[in-house]
């Protein structure tokens, strides 16, 4: 076995049995945006991330455990989970335990002059998926009241 498999099998195990549960989760709700991203139109797609009423913002635990869980498993699923199936299984998530979430969606140039795009998921001013190091330099698209548009 390679060095970096056995740091694998390492790290895996000293993972605790919730978050072993955590990852699991992760990559079930991201097959089910992967499907839900294939087979539906994207305004049905951006219509999960409407208004999600009266639930209370995640904890700072439960943003911190469903970004590392989601962030894990997408890099280690045999399909492409982009920052916008993360939004989309962190936002499942997220009403599974009754919380509330918002769709973010930024863009700016990149070095060749082009548009880059990316998202993220927030729980009050909490991210809790697509947190990159230069997120401050994507200027959020406003989405409020928007959905209709697609």
């Amino acid at each position: 076995m390679s060095k970096s498999a056995d740091g694998i099998w390492q790290r895996a195990g000293r993972l605790s049995a919730g978050h072993w549960k955590a990852l699991l989760t992760a990559v079930w709700l991201l097959a089910r945006a992967r499907y839900e991203h294939h087979h539906k139109p994207i305004k049905a797609v951006l219509e999960r991330f409407e208004a999600t009423g009266s639930r209370s913002i995640a904890t700072p635990v439960e943003t911190q455990l469903v970004g590392w869980a989601l962030n894990s498993a997408a890099a280690r699923v045999p399909w492409r989970s982009d920052c916008l199936l993360q939004a989309m299984a962190g936002s499942m998530w997220l009403d599974r335990i009754g919380r509330t979430y918002k769709l973010n969606i930024g863009v700016r140039k990149n070095t060749a002059g082009g548009l880059e795009a990316h998202a993220w998921l927030t729980s009050g001013d909490i991210v809790v998926t697509g947190n990159l190091p230069d997120l401050k330099e994507f200027s959020p698209m406003p989405l409020e009241n928007g959905i209709s548009r697609f």
